[in-house]
């Protein structure tokens, strides 16, 4: 099958690549490198794969490129609170007109399924917990307001022209993908950890998240784009809810065990714009889709402080 993929030089996107290349998909990336990039890729799968350079808001350019795809995955957005925060009005261009342009350019090339990447900010402050995909969405920060556009605009794709599209609300993202991102939280912690610095908590650290590796993602995204029957549906897709404290305590444990660095906890003001708990009700994902999280949050951290240590005797 030929796969159109948005974001692909990205820490998700890439990921991605390689287990759609892996498992026989002909892929076409589209994606500026403003946040990615494709030597990553192109150690890994060389030519087996087409990598373009270029803008989802360029129409011509997704005509061109995404003729003969059967599926798209799209995954480039301006990511986070911070980010969106930073830059309101690319995070609305980038994030919802964006969308509107993949989603017209699915609709003209006649393509069967489009999986959009979503996020856990699109229910913002939870009303019950955990959270199904029923629960209200509400948005407390511009990223969750972009993402609920996004998900609205490929919702009437599917009902005016019946595009099949499939809705990912992913919870926090981390681990070792095809390269890593280290600002989120428990990859921060590590790379703190094992620098010597002490992990930064914001306010009292006692928040919960939803931690989810980006190889239980990648296998989400896949079954997203391959399975019938899914047209027209929203799926949480979650992994293990901790503390931030939690979190903080494995990092410190098994940075100890591996290292013997003794690592302390600095607590700072809280953010603004963030729900202070948040958990995920995934029975329908692994009903609908059949999901089965692989990784757990203290696996995840063991193979981060590895792969960390490796990357620095390369160096």
């Amino acid at each position: 099958m030929k796969i159109g993929v948005t974001g692909g030089a990205g820490y998700i996107g890439s990921t991605l690549v390689v287990n759609l290349v892996e498992n026989g998909h002909e892929v076409v990336s589209i994606d500026n490198q403003r946040l990615g990039d494709y030597r990553y890729l192109q150690k890994t799968i060389g030519d087996k794969a087409r990598l373009v350079v270029g803008d989802i808001r360029d129409q011509e350019l997704l005509l061109r490129e995404w003729e003969g795809c059967e599926a798209i995955a799209h995954l480039a957005a301006l990511p986070g609170l911070v980010l969106c925060n930073q830059e309101p009005e690319e995070a609305i261009s980038v994030n919802i007109y964006g969308t509107h342009q993949v989603g017209e350019a699915a609709k003209k090339l006649g393509v069967k399924r489009l999986v959009f990447c979503s996020s856990a900010a699109t229910y913002g402050i939870p009303k019950e917990l955990p959270v199904t995909e029923d629960h209200p969405l509400n948005p407390v920060n511009l990223y969750g307001v972009t993402k609920v556009a996004g998900e609205l605009i490929l919702n009437t794709y599917h009902h005016n022209f019946g595009l099949e599209t499939v809705n990912l609300r992913f919870g926090n993202i981390y681990g070792v993908g095809l390269y890593t991102r280290w600002g989120t939280v428990i990859p921060k912690f590590v790379k703190q950890a094992l620098t010597g610095e002490p992990l930064t908590v914001y306010g009292d650290g006692e928040y919960s998240r939803d931690f989810v590796h980006v190889q239980d993602i990648t296998n989400a995204l896949y079954l997203s784009l391959t399975k019938e029957g899914v047209s027209g549906e929203t799926f949480n897709v979650g992994g293990e809810t901790l503390t931030i404290n939690q979190v903080a305590s494995i990092v410190a444990e098994e940075v100890e065990k591996e290292t013997g660095i003794h690592v302390e906890k600095l607590f700072t003001p809280p953010r603004v714009g963030e729900a202070k708990r948040f958990s995920y009700d995934l029975s329908k994902i692994r009903r609908g889709l059949g999901f089965k999280n692989e990784w757990t949050v203290r696996r995840g951290v063991r193979q981060l402080i590895r792969f960390y240590l490796e990357t620095q005797r390369e160096r």
